[in-house]
């Protein structure tokens, strides 16, 4: 199958859209991580290395997890999770939750973290204008320990 756009971040949110068009709502990380495996377009970096992963029968969250995945950490998901956000409009927590099932497929730690930040923007903007409060929301939707959550804290700090 070759490729309409050089773009593998759109290609994995269809298919992770196509997973909820399909399955529904109740998808599990293993429907998610099945129709990722089956994917014939183009990937690169943790995306690239978790369908790998997938088709060698690693299951999430091992086949983002950095013993497997030498990407684990990339920003892949952070691109691919604006989808998440606009499926759940002013609900950050249902997108967090998402988020954690879908970014463990490519990613793990920051790589997740990311994605469940954007996710998390994502939905509260549908209905809070605030650019701050936006950000706020995408921070509270983070673990507090996480590297990714201290340097939103700080950059909110300045």
């Amino acid at each position: 199958m070759k490729s309409v756009l050089r773009q593998d971040d759109l290609y994995v949110e269809m298919t992770f859209c196509q997973v909820l068009d399909t399955i529904g709502l109740d998808a599990s990380q293993n429907d998610f991580a099945v129709a990722f495996g089956l994917s014939r377009y183009k990937l690169f970096h943790a995306n690239m290395v978790g369908r790998h992963n997938v088709r060698r029968g690693i299951m999430p969250p091992m086949s983002g997890h950095p013993q497997y995945n030498a990407h684990a950490n990339d920003i892949d998901f952070q691109i691919e999770a604006d989808f998440i956000g606009l499926m759940c409009p002013g609900m950050p927590v249902t997108a967090a939750e998402y988020a954690d099932l879908i970014g463990h497929v490519m990613n793990y730690g920051d790589g997740v973290y990311g994605g469940t930040f954007v996710s998390a923007m994502y939905s509260v903007a549908f209905f809070e204008s605030d650019p701050r409060k936006i950000v706020e929301a995408g921070a509270s939707a983070l673990h507090p320990e996480s590297r990714y959550a201290q340097v939103v804290r700080d950059v909110l700090d300045v």
